[in-house]
């Protein structure tokens, strides 16, 4: 019994080694999925045509709808946008360590305009003929942007500020925002604090 199984699995393997014809596919599994080229007719849609569109309303990946993309900050309507965030400690810890990641290398740790990448003497935030310095979070003019300008500013860019839309995602942004604020309140009370002694 056993020689006469040897024997039937040896021929088995012996008769599927080599063949002139194609091998039988018992479960293809979509091995040959048939691709349509674009453009060519396609029967099995109301339109005749294997080219889909997509739905309406669809995003492509790494697509951010942003309909201010191009404007001044003080082009915006109202002053831009409001913050859809709430400025919990989670938020805030976020806001903080996207800063720190993003922002202080330019900015500086407490936002005061003297990051790493700024350097010694002479500065790099020095100012030139057609640049403004390095921005200072915690200067007069940062405090007066709206929240919708500061968002602005992380997704479009200025001056030698690119767009930072590509790293940081967009509730990312709003959450340095809340950070960056926390940073300009700290700043008023302290300098408060020296103005008084």
């Amino acid at each position: 019994m056993k020689r006469i199984f040897a024997l039937s699995l040896a021929g088995l393997i012996l008769w599927n080694c080599e063949s002139k014809t194609p091998p039988m596919e018992y479960m293809p599994d979509m091995a040959d999925s048939p691709a349509r080229e674009a453009q060519e007719a396609d029967p099995n849609f109301p339109n005749n045509t294997a080219l889909r569109l997509p739905p309406a309303g669809a995003v492509p990946v790494g697509y951010y709808p942003y309909e201010y993309r191009g404007l001044g900050v003080d082009q915006l309507p109202n002053k831009g946008l409001a913050n859809p965030i709430k400025g919990d400690l989670a938020n805030l810890k976020r806001g903080e360590d996207k800063y720190q990641t993003y922002c202080s290398p330019c900015h500086g740790v407490r936002g005061a305009g003297n990051g790493t990448v700024v350097g010694p003497y002479p500065r790099f935030n020095a100012v030139q003929a057609d640049q403004s310095p390095m921005a200072a979070l915690t200067s007069a003019t940062a405090n007066a942007y709206s929240d919708g300008q500061i968002y602005h500013i992380i997704t479009d860019g200025k001056g030698r500020m690119n767009s930072y839309a590509s790293q940081i995602l967009p509730d990312d942004r709003w959450k340095i925002i809340l950070y960056v604020r926390k940073l300009q309140e700290y700043d008023n009370k302290s300098n408060k604090g020296t103005a008084t002694k």
